[in-house]
This record gives structure tokens, C-alpha cells and sequence, in this order.
């Protein structure tokens, strides 16, 4: 099988969001997650749908998730609707989000694929805890469940695997260990039943802790023969 890969870009401005994606597209992203959290001001959002032929997803990640936006939870929420009826595919919505039922079958209503994310940005908990966090996003009925933990050990990297082994043929997952020792889960884990995993364009240009870059991600899969 072949990985699908997400990359992730961020800018503050349009033209730098644009230039970011249609470089994500030439260096062959199957998806592309587009952070909107630091773009400053409002911009038609529909120059970065027409920019490349991927799927993208909306991400508006508050400040409280560890993203940027700063600004009130029904404006950052906006933002997201203006992606999806600018023709973005996906939105990425927190699971910490207000009345989350109702925004996202709005989402859902504009025509949008709604990944509903849970991130645990200090460790990996027990794969019992796991389940019963997918089994409270579930009920929301989202087209992707995104599960991320973050790796302070190796073995880490075993427990959300074998999660993500044991829980995706019932649902479509996203699901890896964020942090320098969970590279390795994001590079399996499209193996083990990932709709995809994320990678940077490059150094310097990462999203989340420990992001590996497309291409080393590329060299990775071309060296086990993966690709």
C-alpha cells in the first residue's frame, strides 16, 4: 500500500498561505491541511481552494489547543464556515469545542467532511482511556476520527499503534503520538489503519511537535520499500 500523506502549512498571510500550498501540491501532498490561525485579518479563502487539486482541510486551532487564534470562539468558528463554503473539503474541529454537536452538523450542512480531533498534548494515555475517547467522538458521527497523543517513551509509539490496529476497521482514524519519540508512530501509521499522517514542507515549517518533513517521510517508505 501506499501512505497518504498530509502536509501541514501555516502563514500569517494569504500570498504566503497560497505560495505554501501550491508547493505542497508539486512536491506530491495527497492531502493538505491549511492552519488558518495565523493568518491575520479576512481574506477570501477561496484563493487557497483554487491554488492546488488536493483535498484541504480547514484548521483554526485555539490558543487553548495550542494553536494561535486568539479571537472569540464564534469567530473562529466563522472562519472555519467561510473555508468550507470557499470549497474546502475537510474541517478539522477540537472535541473541546462549544455545543460541538450543533457546529458540526452545521459544518456538516455546508457540505463539509468533519474530522473531529482529540489532542493530549502531555502524554499517551492507557489504550482503555483511548477507546473510550473514540467511543465519545463516535457519537458525533464525524467522517474522521483524529485521536493524537504525545510520546515521552518509545514504547508509546506501541500502545497507540496497537490502538489504532485494534479500532480502525470500525472507524475511519487518524491517530499517531505527537513529540520526538513518536516519529515512529507517524511514520507507521497509515500501516496500521491511518487514513493518513501529517509531514511538513520542510524544516523550520513544522505544525505540531515532532513533524517529520515530507521528504524524509519519502526517503523513509522509499528505504523499507514502502512507497
Amino acid at each position: 500500500m501506499k501512505a497518504r500523506i498530509c502536509v501541514s502549512v501555516s502563514g500569517t498571510s494569504l500570498t504566503q498561505l497560497v505560495g505554501r500550498v501550491e508547493q505542497a501540491e508539486r512536491v506530491g501532498a495527497d492531502i493538505i491541511e491549511v492552519r488558518l490561525d495565523s493568518l491575520r485579518g479576512r481574506h477570501d479563502l477561496s484563493k487557497l481552494s483554487r491554488a492546488a487539486d488536493p483535498p484541504l482541510i480547514a484548521t483554526n486551532r485555539p490558543q487553548s489547543e495550542k494553536g494561535s487564534y486568539a479571537g472569540s470562539e464564534g469567530e473562529r468558528l466563522k472562519v472555519l464556515e467561510a473555508a468550507v463554503d470557499a470549497g474546502f473539503e475537510y474541517a478539522d474541529l477540537e472535541s473541546t469545542t462549544e455545543t460541538l454537536g450543533k457546529v458540526a452538523s452545521a459544518l456538516c450542512e455546508r457540505g463539509a467532511k468533519v474530522i473531529l480531533s482529540q489532542h493530549d498534548y502531555s502524554r499517551t494515555p492507557s489504550q482503555a482511556s483511548l477507546k473510550t475517547t473514540l467511543l465519545r467522538l463516535r457519537k458525533h458521527e464525524p467522517d474522521i476520527c483524529k485521536i493524537v497523543s504525545t510520546a515521552q517513551f518509545p514504547r508509546d509509539n506501541l500502545t497507540i499503534l496497537d490502538f489504532l490496529d485494534h479500532n480502525h476497521a470500525s472507524s475511519s482514524m487518524v491517530c499517531f503520538a505527537m513529540g520526538k519519540a513518536g516519529l515512529w508512530s507517524r511514520v507507521l501509521a497509515p500501516f496500521y489503519g491511518s487514513s493518513f499522517t501529517y509531514a511538513s514542507l520542510g524544516p523550520g515549517l513544522e505544525t505540531a511537535p515532532g513533524q517529520p518533513t515530507l521528504d524524509t517521510l519519502r526517503r523513509i517508505y522509499e528505504s523499507l520499500d514502502l512507497e
